[in-house]
């Protein structure tokens, strides 16, 4: 089945809402940074996978990654290399993510992403997603340096 990989438009809000409240995921700020997701869909246009970046002078901080069972860890990588792309498109120097899944660690770490010594570091104090995680056990923050 092929897949199609691209940058969400203000069209897609609602598609994109539902998705992620299906998945159990917040919303929070979703309308207001639609342009920092990226959509996978599969050939009848079907929104299978998503990931966004929450943005804030220079820095970003993923979120909303979700994808159904069909994804394997090829597309994921790609999914992944499409948000960098989009990261530089959007002129950000710093990537973040935040995780209490330990057994993501190789893969994100194989993507570049360093763990940082805290778990909520204080560049993120100001994220909306940021702060929805705040209380979640075992957080991790990841950073990614991201060249021009």
């Amino acid at each position: 089945m092929t897949k199609t990989i691209r940058q969400a438009t203000h069209e897609d809000i609602y598609k994109v809402i539902g998705f992620l409240v299906k998945a159990g995921l917040s919303t929070e700020g979703v309308k207001n940074t639609i342009d920092c997701f990226l959509l996978v869909e599969d050939t009848e246009g079907n929104l299978i996978g998503t990931l966004g970046i929450e943005m804030r002078d220079g820095t970003g901080l993923l979120r909303s990654l979700v994808v159904t069972p069909a994804f394997d860890s090829e597309e994921i990588f790609t999914l992944f290399q499409e948000i960098f792309k989009l990261a530089k498109e959007k002129d950000l120097s710093r990537l973040y993510l935040i995780t209490n899944r330990r057994a993501s660690l190789n893969f994100f770490e194989m993507l570049g992403f360093q763990q940082e010594a805290q778990g909520l570091v204080d560049e993120l104090k100001d994220f909306v997603h940021a702060k929805q995680l705040s209380t979640v056990d075992n957080l991790l923050t990841m950073s990614l340096h991201l060249q021009s």
